[in-house]
Order: structure tokens, then C-alpha cells, then sequence
């Protein structure tokens, strides 16, 4: 099993967003127009660039892409209707699975057949609040952090209210 942590805070203003291990190093980050409407962003490991994912536009429900760098469809995930903030599913390469949990509360687990693949929870570090990410399938590990960015971004977004404008 993977762990990796986030900080608390999504994207501010200038920053990138970061994906570190237990010693605080970085090993994932994103870059992007995250305040854009189509919000396109890019992960990289280092300087490899491993994926780049964007919002698919006049949705009423937010719905993203996750593409390699060459542009190869890798999974799409989208946010269901329901009034409690409720599930996501994804659709990928690697299968479909769905988000299960406390969203808003970053409490929650991605199951895959049943089989849970992936968490994500609080946790207090000595460096901070943070979000403690299990990966439990060691073999798309990096497929994994990416869902956690993209689910992370569509629930600041739909809590901030910042895509009510968008609705067509």
C-alpha cells in the first residue's frame, strides 16, 4: 500500500497544488487554469508529465476528462445528482468504480468491484492538517492521486458555488 498527503487547502491563488509523502517531500503536482471555466490542469511527477485532465463544458453536473499526455482517454468522472452531496462515479481504462463516503468532509473511499482501492482522511502530521490518500492498488498508483486532485477539485468548485454561472 501508497500513502500520500494533501494540504488542506486547494489551489490557492499562484500556487500549485502538491502531493506529498510522509517526509513532506513532493511527489506529485499539478499545474493548471483551475479559475478558468474549462479548468485545465496538468500532473507531473518531477518533470515527467503524466497526465492532463479538463471540465467538459455545458454540463449541469460536473463531468472531467483525465487524459494521457498524448491525449489518450483515460477515465472520466462525473458527479450524480443527488441532494447530499452524494456519489461520483468513474469510468476508466481500468475499470469503473465509485466514490463512496463523506465528500465534503474529504472522508471518503473509491471502490472498485466491491473492493475498496482507495481512501482518503484526515489526519493531523506534525507539519499540519492534512489528507492522508491509502492507495492499496500498487500498480496505477499515479492513476490513483489523480482521481484524488480531480475529485477534490469538483467538490471546492461545486462547494464554493464558483460553476453556478456555468449551467446552460
Amino acid at each position: 500500500m501508497k500513502q500520500f498527503y494533501m494540504k488542506q487547502k486547494v489551489f490557492s491563488f499562484g500556487e500549485k497544488y502538491n502531493i506529498f509523502d510522509e517526509n513532506q517531500n513532493v511527489i506529485y503536482h499539478v499545474k493548471g487554469q483551475v479559475f478558468s471555466i474549462r479548468n485545465k490542469m496538468d500532473m507531473y511527477k518531477d518533470e515527467k508529465h503524466l497526465f492532463h485532465f479538463e471540465r467538459k463544458l455545458f454540463r449541469f453536473l460536473p463531468e472531467y476528462t483525465l487524459f494521457t499526455p498524448e491525449g489518450d482517454v483515460v477515465a472520466t468522472i462525473k458527479k450524480n445528482f443527488t441532494f447530499f452531496g452524494g456519489k461520483m462515479t468513474v469510468h476508466s481504462t481500468y475499470g469503473d468504480m465509485e466514490v463512496v463516503g463523506q465528500i465534503m468532509q474529504r472522508d471518503f473511499h473509491l471502490t472498485k468491484d466491491g473492493q475498496e482501492v482507495m481512501s482518503i482522511h484526515k489526519k493531523w502530521l506534525s507539519w499540519g492538517d492534512s489528507y492522508e490518500i491509502s492507495i492499496m492498488d500498487d500498480s496505477q498508483v499515479a492513476f490513483y492521486v489523480a482521481l484524488v486532485i480531480l475529485i477534490d477539485v469538483i467538490f471546492h468548485q461545486s462547494s464554493s458555488h464558483s460553476s453556478s454561472s456555468h449551467h446552460h
